[in-house]
Formats: C-alpha cells, sequence, structure tokens
C-alpha cells in the first residue's frame, strides 16, 4: 500500500477584478490595499502595469492567503484602448473607459476565505483630467495637495462637475495673485468631488476650507476669489459711511456670553484616510464666561496635521472675537460692490469712526430698486486698526409705533388641505368645483406690529378689509436646493421660534413638510413635494414661508378665471396702515382646491433622476388623493394614496426645443413603457387629469435617450383610462 495523499484543508482563490475608481483621468497611484492592509506602495505615473507579491498578506496558507498578480493600471486618458485581458475573457467588443480612473487584477486575491478583502487605493490628480489647459502649472501643485485656486479654476471648467465655464469667464488677473499666495502658503488641498454635490455647494465648501469668497463681478462677469487675510491698512480701503449709507438694518454686536470658544477642526491624511484633528481655544474668552462652548468643523480637504493646526487656529479666533454683522442699504451708486470686498465703515450713531468690514452678500434687488443691501461681516484681521468715537448724544431711539410697510409679501390661492383644516366634512363637499380662496403671507415689519389685515378687491372696485392674521415665520435658503435634497438652512430669519415639527414650508410654488428643526444652526429637515406640488430646485437666495404659523386668509368664494387684488396692512398700537403706502398684489384663480394632486414617487427605470437612458424607458409613479389625504402633509416620497376618483394620468415627451414627441392623457394604473424614435436630449413631463382639470403642477425629468435598436415610431404602452358612468335618480349625470 502506498502513502496516503495529504488531505486538502482549502484552497488558493485566483481572481480577474475589474474595478471602476473615480472620474479621470489622474496622475498617480501611490498605494494599494486590502482588507486594511497594505499590498502595494509607491508612485505609479501614467497607466501602466504593477505587480503585487505579497502571498502573506492575510497570514499565508495557514490563514487567508494574501495577494499575488498583475495590477493594470488604466488612468483614463484620450488614448486608452480596452483592456486585452477583459477582451481575452469575454469575447466581443468591450469600452475603453476613457475619462475614467480603472484597474484590472488578474491573480490570487486570497485563500480558504470564501469572502473578497475590501480594496481601497490612494490616487493623486494634479495636472491630468482638466477639460482645459492646466491653468499656471508651477501652481498647481502644493505638496501633496491642489492649489486651491486651481481647484477652484478646475470646477468651473469641468461640465462634469456643473460647470463648463470658458476660462475666459475667469478673471485670472485677481486669481493668480491668490493662487502664489495659497502657494507660498502651502494651503493645498486633498479635496474630492462627488456627483451629489452641486458646483455652489463644492465651492463653498472650497471657500471654508482656505477662509475665503468667491463672487461673480457684476461689472465683468467674470468670476473671481478673495482670500481673508491680514497685511492691509483700513485707511485704505473704500468708505461706507452717512454719504452713501440709506439705513441700518441690523447691527447685531455678539454677546460674550454663549459664544463659542473652543473650536476642533477635523482633516483627513489622504495616504491612511484617517481623521486628524486639532483643537483651539481663546482662553480669555474660556475666562470671562467660566466655561468652555465648543464647536467641531469638518474639513475634510486639509490633508496635513499642519493645515489642520492653522484652520483651528483660523477658525477659533473668527467665532471667539466676537466679530459685529450688519445689514445695510446703500445708494445705487455703489453698483459693482460684490461679495468679499473689504469696505472701511464710518457710522457715528454706532460709535464707529473706522471699522473694517467683509462684504458677505449683496442684494441688488430689481432694475427699478434705487438701493443695495448688504450684509458685512466685522473684520477679525482688522479689528486691531478699529477706532470709536464717543456717540455726541444717546443713541437710543425711541420705537416708532406707527405701521410701515410689510417688507416681505406673497399672495397664494388655498389648497385643499389648506380649506380641509378649518372647513366641516359638509362645507368641504359643498365646494363648487370653480371655486377658489386666496390667502397672504407677509413677514413682520417691525417689533411694535402685532398682525396684518387682507384687504381685496376685484375689477375696479375700492378695497374693502376682508380678513385678518399673523405674520409668518419667513427666511431666505442659505444655498441651493437640489430636487431630492432632505435640509434646508435658513438666514436672515424672522420668527423661526414659532415653527413647529409637522408644519408645512412653501418656497417658490413648492410645499414642504417640516421633519427637524435646529434653530441654533438654522437648519430643517424637510420632506419634500407635498400637497398638490412637485420636488423642484430652488437657488440660494429663494424665500421660505412657514405657511401654517401664520396668515391672513379672505373667506370670500371667488371664481376661477377672477383676478384679484390684494393689499396687506400692518397693524399696530397705531391703527393701520393706510391703503395707499401699501403695494398692490394680483392674483388669478385657478380653483385650485378642486384640482387633482400630481402624482408621487417618480420613477424612471427605477431611478429618481437619470442622467441617461437607453431602449424602452419604464415609467412608474404612485398615487394621490387630494379628498383622502385631507390636511395632512404626504410628500412625494410616501407610497400610493387612492387615487381620486376619475384621475388619470399625462405622460408627453419633449426634444431640447419643447416640441412634442409624443403625448397621451389616458393612462390608467401607475406604469406605463415608452419608446422614443429620437436620439438625444429629453424632457418628460407627467401630470394627472380628472373631471375637474389637470394638476397645477407636473413632475420634469430630463435626460439623455437612445432608442431601442430598430424602432420605428415612439409609442407609450400603458392601459387606457375609460370612464364610467354612474346612474343617478334614473338619469345619466
Amino acid at each position: 500500500m502506498g502513502k496516503s495523499s495529504k488531505p486538502v484543508i482549502g484552497y488558493w482563490h485566483y481572481m480577474g477584478l475589474y474595478t471602476g475608481e473615480c472620474a479621470g483621468p489622474a496622475d498617480v497611484l501611490f498605494t494599494v490595499e486590502a482588507g486594511g492592509e497594505i499590498a502595494w506602495e509607491g508612485e505609479q505615473w501614467g497607466s501602466g502595469a504593477i505587480s503585487i507579491d505579497k502571498p502573506n498578506l492575510f497570514g499565508g496558507e495557514k490563514k487567508e492567503g494574501g495577494i499575488v498578480g498583475t495590477l493594470n493600471v488604466r488612468m483614463g486618458e484620450a488614448t486608452q484602448l480596452p483592456d486585452p485581458y477583459l477582451q481575452a475573457q469575454v469575447p466581443g467588443p468591450w469600452p475603453a473607459a476613457r475619462g475614467l480612473v480603472t484597474t484590472v487584477f488578474d491573480g490570487i486575491v486570497g485563500a480558504m476565505n470564501p469572502y473578497l478583502k475590501l480594496w481601497t487605493k490612494c490616487w493623486g490628480r494634479w495636472h491630468a483630467g482638466w477639460k482645459v489647459a492646466v491653468w499656471e502649472p508651477d501652481l498647481c501643485k502644493v505638496g501633496e495637495g491642489m492649489n486651491a485656486a486651481h481647484i477652484f479654476f478646475d470646477a468651473l471648467t469641468d461640465s462634469d462637475a456643473g460647470g463648463g465655464f470658458d476660462p475666459s469667464q475667469i478673471d485670472v488677473d485677481v486669481l493668480l495673485p491668490v493662487a502664489q499666495q495659497l502657494y507660498d502658503e502651502g494651503f493645498g488641498l486633498c479635496l474630492g468631488w462627488s456627483r451629489s454635490t452641486s458646483l455652489r455647494a463644492f465651492i463653498a465648501t472650497l471657500c471654508d476650507h482656505v477662509g475665503g469668497q468667491w463672487y461673480e463681478d457684476p461689472r465683468t462677469g467674470k468670476f473671481g476669489l478673495t482670500l481673508f487675510r491680514s497685511g492691509y491698512d483700513v485707511d485704505d480701503l473704500d468708505v461706507l459711511d452717512a454719504s452713501n449709507i440709506i439705513g441700518v438694518d441690523s447691527w447685531v454686536s455678539p454677546q460674550l456670553d454663549g459664544s463659542i470658544n473652543e473650536v476642533t477642526v477635523v482633516g483627513l491624511d489622504c495616504f491612511t484616510n484617517k481623521e486628524i484633528s486639532a483643537t483651539y481655544q481663546n482662553l480669555a474668552n474660556i475666562q470671562a464666561q467660566g466655561r468652555v462652548i465648543s464647536d467641531k468643523r469638518q474639513m475634510p480637504g486639509l490633508w496635513n496635521k499642519d493645515l489642520v493646526n492653522r484652520v483651528a487656529a483660523r477658525e477659533c479666533l473668527a467665532v471667539s472675537s466676537l466679530p459685529q454683522r450688519i445689514k445695510l442699504r446703500v445708494k445705487r451708486d455703489l453698483w459693482g460692490i460684490k461679495r468679499g470686498d473689504r469696505r472701511a465703515l464710518t457710522w457715528a450713531p454706532r460709535g464707529v469712526a473706522k471699522m473694517a468690514v467683509q462684504v458677505m452678500e449683496v442684494d441688488e434687488g430689481t432694475e427699478t430698486d434705487s438701493v443695495i443691501t448688504l450684509s458685512l461681516v466685522e473684520d477679525v484681521d482688522g479689528m486691531a486698526q478699529t477706532s470709536y468715537v464717543t456717540p455726541s448724544q444717546s443713541v437710543w431711539v425711541p420705537p416708532a409705533t406707527a405701521p410701515v410697510p410689510v417688507p416681505h409679501q406673497q399672495l397664494l390661492e388655498s389648497s385643499y388641505r389648506d380649506l380641509a383644516g378649518f372647513l366641516s366634512t359638509a362645507d368641504l363637499q359643498a365646494l363648487a368645483i370653480t371655486s377658489g380662496y386666496l390667502i397672504a403671507l407677509g413677514a413682520r415689519a417691525s417689533g411694535v406690529a402685532f398682525g396684518i389685515d387682507l384687504a381685496t378687491r376685484t375689477g375696479a372696485a375700492e378695497f374693502h378689509v376682508r380678513g385678518s392674521g399673523e405674520f409668518c415665520p419667513t427666511g431666505t435658503l442659505a444655498a441651493l436646493l437640489t430636487r431630492g435634497g432632505g435640509t434646508i438652512a435658513i438666514e436672515d430669519a424672522i420668527g423661526l421660534d414659532e415653527v413647529a415639527v409637522g408644519d408645512a414650508v412653501l418656497i417658490g410654488d413648492e410645499q414642504m413638510r417640516i421633519t427637524s428643526i435646529d434653530l441654533d444652526t438654522g437648519e430643517f429637515g424637510v420632506a419634500r413635494g407635498c400637497v398638490d406640488t412637485v420636488d423642484v430646485e430652488h437657488s440660494a437666495g429663494a424665500r421660505a414661508w412657514f405657511i401654517d404659523a401664520g396668515f391672513a386668509a379672505d373667506p370670500t368664494e371667488y371664481l376661477q378665471g377672477e383676478e384679484v387684488d390684494a393689499k396687506l396692512l400692518t397693524r399696530t398700537s397705531r391703527g393701520s396702515l393706510d391703503l395707499d403706502d401699501a403695494s398692490t398684489l394680483t392674483l388669478e384663480i385657478q380653483a385650485r382646491q378642486a384640482l387633482p394632486y400630481p402624482p408621487g414617487k417618480v420613477r424612471l427605470n427605477g431611478v429618481a433622476e437619470p442622467t441617461s437612458v437607453s431602449g424602452v424607458l419604464t415609467v412608474t409613479w404612485a398615487h394621490r388623493d387630494r379628498l383622502l389625504q385631507a390636511d395632512q402633509l404626504i410628500d412625494t416620497e410616501q407610497d400610493s394614496i387612492g387615487p381620486e376618483l376619475s384621475t388619470r394620468y399625462a405622460l408627453r415627451f419633449l426634444n431640447a426645443s419643447e416640441d412634442v414627441l409624443i403625448e397621451r392623457q389616458d393612462v390608467d394604473g401607475a406604469t406605463a413603457d415608452v419608446a422614443l424614435n429620437h436620439t438625444g436630449a429629453v424632457t418628460m413631463e407627467l401630470y394627472s387629469i380628472s373631471d375637474n382639470g389637470s394638476s397645477l403642477q407636473r413632475h420634469r425629468r430630463t435626460f439623455s435617450y437612445t432608442p431601442p435598436p430598430g424602432i420605428t415610431e415612439s409609442s407609450i404602452d400603458a392601459p387606457t383610462w375609460t370612464p364610467t358612468v354612474t346612474v343617478i335618480d334614473g338619469n345619466d349625470p
């Protein structure tokens, strides 16, 4: 008998791995890790093959093996060809993956353990992947990071990042000294961008990292970047004083009590992918308050300890120095002033002889406005140069009690939800399908105002006060709100302490439901596209109305098609604002309360926001029912409710010129299959129709479309809606 063979206790696992890494091209690969262990490290510049020989990485034969094989690094250059290994494994055409960083591995990936270890890689990019010629390449690479000015330039000219601007639209004369200063400071960033981040949000994050402000110059239309640094003389700055200031809307001097005196900044080591943190304190502030009040700031673009330390010191100084915040109305002669500008502010009523301030926001109003509104903050770097004078008389002014015009106002038609919250079931059922009612929203005009009257008329009739109500809490969006976004940040707020979770907020024409509130940061969680509205994008500066907390209603029943004029009259202890001093708002009645709600939970091939679609497109949605929903705030992502009797759906598809490619207005159910004989940009519109009319708003989705092979005619395949006839007392209705 021969010897018995050794038993098999496990197997080495060979595998081919094709991995998409990031948008490209990239410059260099630094490390390859698997299961938290370094499988390879070095510098692979450009595309090429590297050999990995780590058979004992996970413990060798006695444990989980290691990694041995060849890794083809594909940087995504314009000349890149399909990978030979992949073509050999699966015959047929393979994409070259130009513009994408990919890797192809062939070899051993482990042993014993049937589960693949998680692979991670560290890439570097400075000069590769630009959509235009690299701007000032000698200043681009700062340490292992990229010059923040170059990131700014690259993002603006990169269409994939939401930019796509021509380099001529960037003020390089301004940007070059900024780039030189950041280079001299060693201020390079390793700041990643993802497709879910808008260009505006990404650049705002960039500015937070470097301590600066971006702007679009109103005179030239060019983009620029300003750094907030010391080293200037306040006497050299242009002056804001009584000669060009029309009025002071607000002047906030932060109080010591409760102010932040400790800041922790958290960065991210680009090689180890581990957090780096530094904490700085204002000891004088801590001693004065007798306590530590901390704040943490995430800044993932800071890739080394030195940068994290410097930024932590800067941020701690900025908040703990208690800079004053001012809002001014100035003459239109100052048109051309922009965000990031510095000015020397002189204002005797506050005892300020000369104070360096930074312009944070500019509201130029409309073409007919005679004023410009500036939001300013005291420049921390110039505080040592601030001088004061003693006012010649008391700065206290008794409050004015006369009513003044409402500063912000809006007129809208009541939705079915609004009426369901106040009317009985019988009154709701008695509503005519051609009737409509008004709601008016107004921001508090002054601290002494306690309400508003609503005066209305139709035609040339006289205005009469029809109702009264409370001021509506309001503010503006601090940043762009994209479709699907669930958090809003509110600034310039008035009365937000009256708002509660579950209330409705109106931004533009979209109603949302508040899901969370943080009054300290001004952030609100929201559920989108409630009642009869759809989820759309809203720009920074858009006004938000917290409509459940205050409004004025007109109980008059108006008819569809009527135009109603309205005036909001502030009420104080001295009476109501004169009609002649109030502006006129006009609204055409649409009988909104009777219209069907648009569908919710819209998906195209299962995706809410596809950028491209090929072949047959499957559109799905969820039903909505205004009668069943009553006074509830049902958001667009909730499942089906209803639908309301006689509801059917309309689908239409438009080309880039808004010409109709195909349309159906009799779709039953909640799904449709669409095939278009069209290649290129397509916009889909989806809305509801009932016997009362079409939904107030429509869902719109724009994407790139490629038709299925051999199609000769566009089609929408969906069940056809068939009306139901009900017999009442033996007569057809």
